[in-house]
């Protein structure tokens, strides 16, 4: 039953995929997105309406051999790989799903994956235009990630820090932990964004990673959205300077590293947290002898 669940999950994700596309494209350039009144998909070379069967995630891309049917403009390869990764994470999002303690287990399936979307469709933004619009960080996603804190407790508990909040309702404490969440995240970003700046000179990193440390810290909690960061800085680190070495870009957005380290932790933050904590120490000690 797992795996038909995981397929379906996949499924659903390669069609959300396909929407991402059209709000990582239109976003940034402030045109509608088509979800109040029907708005055709459109060839951004030609103008060209997008027949139905042309639309189909992956395959369509694969049978018109990455151009576009009625001006052969190269599709960038940028469309697939968003649905692709889509599906993924939301293949991902329902297998965790029955293995961690999000109950019920279809809202934290449904609030997982349109948190992971939000991340992924931020992420693909900032990369491509240096930006995290607030229709994301500031609208859209607190929705999501307010509607885990309140009705799936499991994602990041009633307790701040260990401490539990007694005498309140489950509901609400898990509310009071993803609003300090929330808190801790913005305030981590803000206080490295300033340190950053006075160092630097200039603006270290814009104030759309402060609103979206924010949002990922209502769904996290604190002590989760602080891991977060830390992997998002060594990810950073790490495949900032992969990059540049094929790029030679130096000015690499911190978003998409974020949301990789909010996404990880969601997903695996205990296994994470086992390493940082207790494995890497252990090898360290026994390396060193220290």
């Amino acid at each position: 039953m797992t795996t038909v669940l995981v397929v379906l999950a996949a499924v659903f994700g390669s069609l959300i995929g396909s929407f991402l596309n059209v709000v990582i494209h239109r976003l940034p350039r402030d045109e509608p997105l088509g979800l109040l009144r029907r708005t055709r998909s459109k060839c951004p070379n030609c103008d060209e309406t997008i027949r139905w069967h042309d639309n189909v995630p992956v395959l369509s891309y694969l049978v018109l051999g990455g151009r576009c049917r009625a001006c052969r403009w190269r599709i960038p390869l940028r469309y697939p790989l968003i649905e692709v990764v889509t599906a993924a994470l939301f293949a991902l999002c329902a297998l965790r799903a029955q293995e961690l303690a999000w109950h019920p287990r279809w809202l934290g399936f449904g609030v997982a994956a349109a948190f992971g979307a939000v991340c992924l469709a931020a992420s693909a933004i900032d990369f491509q235009h240096k930006i995290l619009p607030d229709r994301l960080t500031l609208r859209v996603g607190p929705v999501i990630c307010l509607i885990g804190a309140i009705f799936v407790p499991g994602f990041h508990g009633t307790a701040v820090f260990g401490a539990e909040l007694a005498g309140m309702k489950p509901g609400l404490a898990s509310l009071a932990v993803g609003l300090a969440g929330g808190v801790v995240g913005a305030g981590i970003i803000y206080a490295i964004r300033w340190a950053g700046s006075l160092l630097m000179r200039r603006e270290a990193m814009g104030l759309g990673d402060v609103k979206f440390m924010g949002m990922c810290g209502l769904l996290l909690g604190p002590g989760a959205v602080i891991l977060a960061i830390g992997v998002a800085m060594v990810g950073g680190a790490v495949l900032g300077v992969l990059i540049w070495i094929v790029t030679r870009n130096r000015e690499i957005p911190f978003g998409p590293f974020l949301a990789l380290g909010a996404l990880s932790v969601l997903l695996y933050g205990a296994q994470i947290d086992t390493f940082v904590f207790e494995t890497y120490p252990g090898w360290v000690t026994g390396t060193t002898g220290y």
